[in-house]
Order: structure tokens, then sequence, then C-alpha cells
């Protein structure tokens, strides 16, 4: 597979990528150590590590030493394992401050999240996965806790299809590639939905998932026009289906997801022209 443009690389599978020389294996062995670590499993351990990443023991054990002198992990005296440090925030922040989205969003968000009685969320994609830079509950939350960096999957959820919708053919496809040979089950369970998602934006501007990504949760997102600081954005609205109906959702939070998005597009243009 050739890819012309370098911003693409982040798409390309691993086995493709250590094939270039410009790729460093220890870098990304590191980063893959990182990314060992979740909300499920915010402890581990050398071993754990190893049988996630196929990696020896000795080469686990030099990469936790390196992130852990550099305070991207911590070493618990107790157990011997390790969790994420404090310079993994350190890292983040200046990415969090250059999405200056989240400052002109924030208050359209809250006022609708009040209406919608649900959160309000903006997302990018972050390979296969949708990561949230920004959120807010008011009062309401539902089950599925979305916070910022919290990250949520492509095929199955409204903000998910949205993102995907804004992507060009080539980029499109090497995303269904690698989701197609990397969770097969996922992938032809919603394919075909993907495709209704993308009708469902053309005619209405925006996208629903009743129930696909958990069964008592009900999702709308609408994409942003243009990329934003380089990304692709979309935002959503997430509701229990114990509290609301599809009605509701399609009837009264999706026109007004629609009028949040045209007004922040607007304060975005408004403030780059001045």
């Amino acid at each position: 597979m050739h890819i012309k443009q370098e911003e693409n690389f982040e798409l390309l599978p691993k086995s493709v990528l250590e094939l270039n020389p410009q790729y460093s294996s220890t870098l990304g062995n590191g980063l893959d150590v990182l990314k060992c670590f979740s909300n499920s499993e915010p402890i581990l351990g050398n071993t754990d590590i190893s049988k996630k990443l196929g990696l020896s023991k000795p080469t686990i054990s030099r990469l936790l030493f390196t992130l852990t002198t550099l305070g991207f992990l911590q070493r618990l005296s107790a157990s011997g394992k390790y969790t994420l440090g404090p310079s993994l925030l350190t890292l983040s922040y200046p990415l969090l401050r250059q999405l200056t989205i989240r400052e002109f969003a924030a208050q359209d968000m809250i006022d609708l999240a009040k209406i919608a009685k649900g959160p309000v969320s903006i997302g990018i994609r972050d390979r296969l996965q949708v990561v949230y830079i920004e959120t807010t509950y008011n009062r309401y939350r539902n089950n599925a806790h979305p916070d910022i960096g919290s990250v949520r999957p492509l095929l199955s959820t409204a903000i998910g299809k949205a993102l995907l919708y804004k992507h060009t053919k080539v980029e499109f496809e090497m995303i269904m590639n690698r989701l197609m040979d990397e969770t097969p089950e996922e992938y032809h369970k919603f394919r075909e939905k993907v495709d209704q998602a993308f009708m469902q934006i053309q005619n209405s501007g925006f996208c629903t998932s009743f129930g696909d990504w958990r069964p008592n949760l009900y999702g709308v997102a609408v994409p942003f026009k243009n990329k934003i600081n380089g990304h692709y954005m979309a935002m959503n609205v997430t509701v229990s289906s114990a509290s609301s109906n599809q009605d509701f959702v399609i009837n009264n939070i999706a026109p007004r997801l629609l009028d949040l998005i045209c007004n922040i597009e607007t304060k975005l243009f408004d403030d780059d022209v001045k």
C-alpha cells in the first residue's frame, strides 16, 4: 500500500508502518505500553503488558523503567505494578488549549444538556475510535459516563458515523479496511448502518443511533462542516431510553443540535475574521 500524504500514515496498520525506515519501533512500543492502560485496567504489571503486546518481559522492563523515569508511569511499591503518571496530563494540556472550540461551545452545550436531559459532547477521531475533547452534563448523566479523553467506537455510535461522514473517500476506505481486519464482527454488524447514517446526514444534517452501542442509550450527532484545528469534529447528545423516546430525539433534540453547531461555526468564523 503506497500512501503519498504523510497525514494518512496514522491510518496504516502497524505491520505496514514497521516496514517504513522512518518508523521507530522502540518509540512505537513505548507508546503501545501506555495504551495498554484503560478505565477497566488502570493498574498493570510486566506480565500483563507482555501478554498484551507480545513482547518479551526484558523488553517490557526496559520500557517500563524509561516511562517511569520520565513521569509517564508510576510504580506502585506495594504490588510492583504500574499506573499512568501525571506527565501524560502535562503532555495533553497544550492540545486541549489549542482546541478553542471548547470555549466557544461551552455555554451552548450546557443549555442543550438542560433541555435534552443528557450529556453533550464534542469528539474527534483517534485512529479507529472516537475520543471526546469536551463534554458537559449539567445535572444529567448516563451510565456511559462521557468525559474528556473517553473513547467510543466508530461504527456503533452516532458520533462515530458522523465523523466518518466527513472523511475523504481514501481515508474512509482505509479506516473501514482496518476495522474489517481488526474488528470483523462489529464491522459486519454495523457496516450497513454506516451507509444509512450517511443518507440520514445528507437528508437531515444529523444521524441517530438507537441502542446500537448500548441498548439503554439513544444518540444523535451532527458533523461540523469544516475541519477545526486540523481535525474533523462532531457533536452528539446521548440520552437514556428510559427517560426519552426516538421521536423526541429526532424532532426536538436534533434540530437544536443543528442550530447549536451553526451558532458555534458562526462564532468561530467571526473570530477568525477579526
